[in-house]
């Protein structure tokens, strides 16, 4: 009895809290609504990412806690009051940042996206959460996008 209680308690203290990151799922009228609130610009775009995978950090525990950015291609159509309609071809910067021991990852593809506009250029910002980078995104999603940019808000 005393050897299983022993032996209990050693498992018990071995035993570490499953850590995981809790993320809501992606929702392009959050994003809206949080670019439209925030002091900075930004830019909506409909368009393809393009870049050398071989820029993006390699994954792993040593990547942990480590933001990166890298240069990529942005080419599409930029959003205005008549829809995706403004000819968009940036080269933007593409920022990996962190959680903890999460972070964002990103692969070349089509991509509805909110740039945010820094000193030297368009940043895209991109998360351990899915958040203002959308891949292959619907007509429902970029519908709600201009419907929010029509009504200055979505309300």
């Amino acid at each position: 009895m005393i050897r299983a209680l022993g032996l209990s308690l050693a498992l018990s203290a071995l035993a570490q809290p499953a850590l995981a990151l809790s993320c809501a799922p992606a929702n392009v009228i959050q994003d809206f609504a949080n670019a439209a609130a925030s002091p900075d610009n930004w830019v909506v775009a409909d368009g393809a990412l393009s870049f050398d995978p071989a820029l993006l950090p390699p994954a792993g525990p040593d990547r942990a806690e480590s933001p990166a950015s890298f240069a990529a291609r942005f080419a599409g159509m930029g959003l205005g009051h008549d829809g995706f309609t403004i000819p968009f071809d940036w080269t933007v910067t593409v920022q990996l940042t962190c959680a903890a021991h999460w972070c964002g990852s990103i692969a070349p593809g089509d991509y509805l996206a909110f740039l945010k506009q820094g000193a030297h250029g368009y940043e895209m910002i991109v998360g351990p959460c899915p958040a203002y980078v959308h891949r292959d995104p619907t007509e429902a999603q970029k519908a709600a996008v201009l419907r929010c940019f029509r009504q200055g808000g979505c309300d």
